[in-house]
């Protein structure tokens, strides 16, 4: 994390979501210096948060696949999923802009809701699949072409050449030691 995260001084009345490592789902949120619980946040907010989840049918539905029913659960677990990182750029403006964002919540690959509530990776504007999201970490921590192709169980090492070389397109790297340096430069390792 280059910044300190949004909302954390005491003069920053941006708001910053973050999710609460302890309890999938749950949030938190700071501005001004100080942390609070999700619904805790000033009612309009969460009717303008409120009004982005009734207008994202996709999300809706995934959050039903998730087991979710309650309008409360639903709204909280859907702002996890897209608002969850605690980062330096604000969740909630203070002119009341919401955004978007990718968090990495460790279910990728085995959450019902994936794809259709969670905010994709994008990269140069390139989205970035769970199959490359994983070759990214692989390649991240130094793992060698043979190595990943073990790892994602590939059967010839042809299949990890030919999806680093499409990763090293949408990331515009011209090697992996600058695919390792922008896995780190994102935080995905």
């Amino acid at each position: 994390m280059d910044k300190l995260p949004s909302g954390l001084t005491p003069t920053d009345h941006s708001i910053e979501i973050f999710a609460d490592p302890e309890n999938f789902g749950k949030c938190f949120w700071i501005s001004e210096g100080k942390t609070n619980n999700f619904w805790e946040l000033p009612l309009h907010i969460i009717d303008d948060l409120r009004d982005e989840l009734s207008s994202d049918t996709k999300a809706l539905k995934g959050l039903r696949l998730m087991g979710l029913s309650t309008e409360a659960g639903m709204l909280e677990q859907y702002n996890y999923c897209n608002r969850g990182k605690l980062d330096g750029v604000p969740d909630i403006s203070t002119n009341g802009k919401l955004t978007k964002e990718y968090v990495e919540c460790g279910r990728k690959g085995k959450c019902a809701g994936e794809s259709k509530v969670c905010s994709p990776l994008l990269i140069n504007g390139s989205r970035i699949t769970f199959r490359e999201l994983e070759c990214l970490k692989l390649i991240g921590i130094g793992l060698t072409y043979k190595r990943i192709t073990i790892e994602m169980g590939f059967r010839r090492e042809t299949a990890v050449n030919s999806l680093i070389d499409r990763l090293r397109d949408k990331l515009q790297c011209g090697n992996n030691v600058e695919i390792a340096l922008k896995v780190k430069e994102l935080g995905l390792v």
